[in-house]
Parts: structure tokens; sequence; C-alpha cells
């Protein structure tokens, strides 16, 4: 069983839209800011053809830095160049003011690279805060990795606030923060926050990580190399469901490899930061190859021995997404067993997964 880093409900999502999944060029509603760069300043990326700003306007009393000349030539992205940091203060909050307002559902991802920017080599630990409510303690190990930290959020107010909280001597500081407007009727909670625990696409035939433009809504997908699995695709688009996962991603998937599996399933499991954490799971599944009439791929999805979705068959070239609509909790771990039906004469297989955290 692989590692991803009675109690749930399944729902199924196969509605497909009527655009297919190809490179898209809709920024509307995106607030996009690098940290950092002069006032007034903006530019277009050239690796993701996203538009950047100044986050001047957007917070007070921030000090703009750039990183250290010996991390700049590492760095992934132009947006990690330059970081604005908070000496002063113990809370220092961002203002977003989204088109939807309170009636928006929205992506929202805030981007660090320490990078040495203030040459004292100590690296920061911080909290973030959504509103009023805590996110996630930031705590930088290496000067030269970014991290990200991605929240869906619905607020009750027509702007969002994210806050950087000093927590001990360390200064808290932000690369860029950006949000996105998601469709409404996705990803749907009992509360008003999901902090991402992984998204994850499987089969890659890249190894690279995949997001806007492939993806309208700017969702990173990580690689997940799995080497105990055979990798099957197609070279068709694959039409697209509310959830928009990108054909980049389902078009390609993992399943067992007759010459090496011992078992009929595909599994995987992840474990709990704390046991009282509450989790929902977004399962997306296409069938990449055009099967003949003599056979058929079916399975049942169960966790933790509970079945949580089936039997179920694939469509071709059509996204299916399964997903828990109240969220598991009170384990440490979560087994996820995907199960060949008795009818099935081909294995299961998976494209791609997201797991969130209850906030």
């Amino acid at each position: 069983m692989e590692m991803l880093n009675g109690f749930l409900f399944a729902w199924l999502v196969t509605l497909s839209l009527a655009t297919i999944a190809v490179a898209q060029d809709d920024q509307s509603g995106f607030i996009s800011i690098d940290c950092g760069i002069p006032a007034g300043s903006n530019y277009t990326d050239i690796i993701t053809g996203l538009s950047y700003t100044s986050d001047v306007g957007y917070v007070s009393g921030g000090v703009s830095n750039s990183i250290s000349p010996i991390y700049q030539s590492n760095s992934p992205e132009r947006l990690f160049l330059t970081v604005t940091s908070f000496p002063l203060g113990t809370k220092n909050c961002y203002t977003l003011t989204p088109a939807q307002g309170s009636f928006g559902k929205y992506l929202i991802r805030a981007s660090f690279l320490y990078g040495d920017y203030d040459e004292t080599g100590q690296l920061p630990n911080f909290d973030l805060y959504i509103g009023e409510n805590y996110w996630d303690t930031v705590t930088i190990s290496n000067a030269s990795i970014p991290i990200r930290k991605e929240i869906i959020y619905t607020p009750s107010t027509d702007y969002v606030t994210v806050c950087l909280v000093k927590t001990d001597t360390t200064t808290p500081f932000i690369s860029a923060l950006e949000l996105r407007p998601l469709n409404i009727t996705i990803y749907p909670t009992l509360s008003k926050s999901l902090e991402l625990y992984a998204r994850l696409n499987f089969g890659t035939l890249t190894n690279q990580y995949i997001r806007y433009s492939y993806d309208a809504y700017d969702r990173i997908w990580m690689p997940f190399l799995w080497d105990t699995k055979a990798i099957i695709n197609t070279t068709q688009d694959v039409l697209e469901n509310t959830y928009k996962v990108p054909s980049a991603i389902m078009s390609t998937a993992v399943t067992l490899d007759p010459l090496t599996a011992t078992k009929e399933s595909v599994s995987f499991y992840w474990t709990a930061n704390n046991i009282t954490d509450r989790y929902y799971i977004y399962m997306h599944f296409a069938e990449v190859v055009e099967l003949p009439v003599t056979q058929i791929r079916e399975f049942n999805i169960y966790i933790n021995d509970n079945l949580f979705y089936g039997p179920m068959s694939p469509n071709y070239l059509s996204a299916t997404t399964v997903y828990t609509v109240s969220p598991g909790y009170g384990v440490e771990r979560y087994d996820v067993v995907i199960n060949k039906t008795a009818v099935s004469t081909l294995p299961p297989l998976l494209n791609a997964v997201e797991i969130y955290r209850e906030i």
C-alpha cells in the first residue's frame, strides 16, 4: 500500500461540460500578488502566463526585500525573488476584495521562500490566519526551499483578510499571495475552509507539476511516481466535469502491472496530523483505454474497510469525481482500497486525488 504523505459518504460528479480541457487564458477574477516588488509595477510570468502586481495597497507596514543573490539563481519562479517582511507589529494583514465578494468560493494560496533575505540566517516561524481563524503555521527549515499554503475559503464578507502573526523572535514574511475564484458548487463542505493536504497527479509521463494555464482554477498538481503500478494513457482530450481537472491530468492513470501485481486492488493511505482532524477526499477517474465489448473495468472503493462508493465503471474519455460530503475523523490513518469487482475483467485505475483538512 502506497503512502500519500461507516465514517464517510460518497458523492458522484459525472456531468460533462461542453468544453475540453485545453490551455486556458482567462484570468478574470484572479488576484495575483508578488510581494516585495516596487509599487505600481506588474509583469506577466513567462512560464505560467499569469499577471502579477505589487502588494502595495493590499497591506500596510511591510518592508520590501530581495532574497540573497546566492539563492536567486536557484529560485524556481520569479515571484520568489522578493519578499515583504513585517518586523513591526504582531499581526499584519492583507486585504483582498474579490469581484464575487461573499457570494463566491475561492482558492487562496500563500507562498514563502526565505532565501536569507535579511542576511541573518534565522529561519522564521510564524502563524497564518484567514480572517479571524487560524490557518496554519509556517515553519521555514531550509532557506532555499519554497513553501506553499493553500486553502479553499468561503467568506462571510465581501473581502478576505490573510494575516501573518508573529509568534517568536523571528520576523514573518511572504513571497506571494494568490486568489482564484471557484465554481461555488464544487468542494462542498460543512465548514467555510478546507486546507490542502495533498493534490496528486497519478500516471504522470513528464514528472512535472501542472497548474495554470492548463488548470482553469490554477490548482497545482504534483506528480506522484508510483513505481509498483503500471501507467496507462491516451493522446485524446478527456471531457471535463464541473471540477475542471485538466485533460493533462485526466489523460493518464495508474493501474495494476499484470507482470508484478500480487493483488487486484489499487491502494494508498495517509496519516492524520491529529486524530481530531476532519478530512475530505476527492478522487478523479476517467477511462483512458477504449475497451472492447468483451472487457469491463469495474471496482468498489473502500476507506478503512467501509464501502465508500461502488460499483463504478469510469466513463471513456470523460471525467468522474467521487467525493465525501461529510468528513472522516477520529482515526490516525486512512486506508483507501480500490478493489476490482467479481465481474470485472480489468484491474482498477486512478487518475488523480485531492485530500483536504477541515479548518
